[in-house]
């Protein structure tokens, strides 16, 4: 990891237990990430998630849907 990536881990974090009790799941796919603030309970809940092709561009996706 680097010093990016350390800091979008604390930012995914800070709003997790600012905003969600803590809740953060982080699931990477052959083709792409999810990002979301609660636990994926059934395949529509993981395609709700915020995609990316990256973790970066998943978790930006998750910040800015959470701050909009």
């Amino acid at each position: 990891m680097n010093d990016e990536d350390i800091d979008m881990m604390e930012r995914l974090v800070a709003v997790a237990k600012a905003r969600f009790d803590g809740h953060l799941t982080i699931m990477r796919f052959t083709h792409n990430w999810r990002v979301g603030f609660y636990q994926a309970q059934d395949r529509e809940q993981i395609q709700e998630m915020a995609c990316g092709t990256t973790l970066a561009e998943a978790a930006e996706a998750a910040l800015r849907a959470v701050n909009a």
